[in-house]
């Protein structure tokens, strides 16, 4: 998820101390307040502090980032180690100038640090992007596939209890920057539809005015409840609409060869939209390995998929990710009521083993990579690509490899992670 959300969880997370701490007759001073609220905020981003050196530090050019970004600091263990060291200065900044912290906010400020710290690893999980959170017993990548990346229903739901609950200006003063910002990307930036913008829109306008005439405790713990309710929401479309993605492709026959086997379904929603859904199939043939991608529409009835497919030609939904490609093609599945595929990328089935064994480039992308294509370019070199990011230019996870040669990479820069694609890999390739 992007920061601005993970920071909104953290102070719902603070605020809801503060609530629960007065309920109990516990006076909280405004430096403990503050206190809760920065360790929550902080907690919160904290995993992210693995941008720091997953960059150019460790001399792997896009490789460190994308092997390191959600890698260590991103796990549960790691999760646990950061939130004592953070309770351990909040506490310190609490009692500092001589003033008594009681034990109960000692603990109360030791479940704030771990509660952030594992909000951040949670909503990471909920997108495309995956995390791993239980290395090192298990280095499977886990993904939710059901909530966009900077989803405007999270921030417009967080933002006015928050505000109403914040009795400094320039605390406020932020929020109203993120509640304009929000509105602002959703009315100008075209990836919205129209029909979603008006929701919004109403939205934006009842909610804080519901939760200005709520007490500070219910604005906290609505703002939570309707939060989670959200992110469940999105959960069920995204559970439907790889249900409808599933049903499309064993209805389809691929070939003569029989029928395909579906490794991977990776989904994205529209911004703020449960009812239009981007899809990237990873499947597997007797003789092919294939990526494909379409349009879904789990729910027809309220958003036909005439509409979903409409978005993609006003720039309401990103385009076909996979048109970069020079080997793409008609799609090899059968369109069906839900699904509109738009087109599919094919290569021989031992292709990415081999590719993996010749490179070692290559076989370290592989620990990221879940839906990996390539294509060779005019000087000889190799492009490869997360289909998930972009494909030609388009997209954060490409790797321009240079004609087969010596490997350069660091062996213990390398993490353990188990391939997304280990099912295509030989054995050998796995740690």
């Amino acid at each position: 998820m992007d920061n601005v959300t993970h920071g909104l969880a953290g102070l719902l997370v603070a605020d809801a101390a503060v609530h629960w701490l007065e309920r109990r007759g516990v006076t909280v001073a405004p430096r403990q307040r503050r206190t809760l609220s920065v360790l929550g905020v902080v907690a919160a981003e904290f995993p992210d502090s693995d941008l720091i050196y997953s960059g150019p530090l460790l001399d792997m050019g896009p490789l460190g980032y994308l092997l390191h970004h959600r890698g260590h600091t991103h796990t549960l263990v790691w999760a646990v180690v950061s939130a004592l060291l953070l309770w351990l200065v909040a506490r310190w900044y609490a009692g500092r100038d001589g003033a008594l912290v009681p034990a109960r906010l000692q603990r109360v400020l030791l479940l704030v640090a771990l509660t952030g710290t594992w909000s951040h690893i949670l909503l990471d999980w909920t997108n495309s992007y995956g995390v791993h959170p239980f290395w090192p017993l298990n280095g499977r990548w886990y993904y939710g596939d059901a909530v966009f990346i900077v989803e405007p229903w999270l921030w417009l739901v967080a933002i006015p209890p928050l505000y109403w609950n914040r009795p400094g200006a320039l605390g406020r003063s932020v929020l109203v920057f993120c509640f304009v910002a929000i509105l602002a990307a959703v009315l100008l930036l075209g990836q919205v539809a129209a029909e979603v913008v008006a929701v919004l829109l109403v939205f934006a306008v009842l909610w804080p005015l519901v939760q200005w005439r709520l007490r500070a405790p219910t604005r906290t713990w609505s703002g939570m409840g309707t939060w989670a309710l959200i992110t469940v929401a999105f959960f069920a479309a995204s559970r439907t609409a790889e249900a409808s993605v599933r049903e499309a492709v064993a209805a389809s026959r691929v070939g003569s060869g029989g029928e395909a086997v579906v490794l991977d379904v990776v989904l994205t929603p529209g911004p703020g939209d449960w009812g239009c859904w981007s899809a990237l199939v990873m499947s597997r043939s007797p003789d092919a390995y294939t990526v494909s991608s379409a349009f879904v529409a789990p729910f027809p009835a309220a958003r036909s998929l005439a509409r979903c497919t409409a978005g993609s030609r006003t720039g309401r939904v990103g385009g076909d990710v996979l048109a970069g490609l020079r080997a793409h093609r008609a799609p090899v599945f059968s369109p069906s009521a839900k699904v509109a595929w738009r087109s599919s990328w094919s290569t021989p089935l031992p292709s990415l083993a081999a590719l993996a064994r010749s490179r070692c480039e290559v076989e370290a992308a592989l620990y990221f990579m879940r839906a990996p294509v390539w294509q060779s370019l005019d000087n000889g070199r190799l492009l490869l690509s997360d289909a998930r990011f972009g494909v030609s230019g388009g997209g954060f996870s490409e790797i321009e490899l240079p004609p087969a040669g010596a490997c350069t990479l660091r062996a213990p820069w390398i993490p353990g992670w188990v391939p997304p694609r280990a099912e295509l890999l030989r054995t050998e390739l796995l740690r």
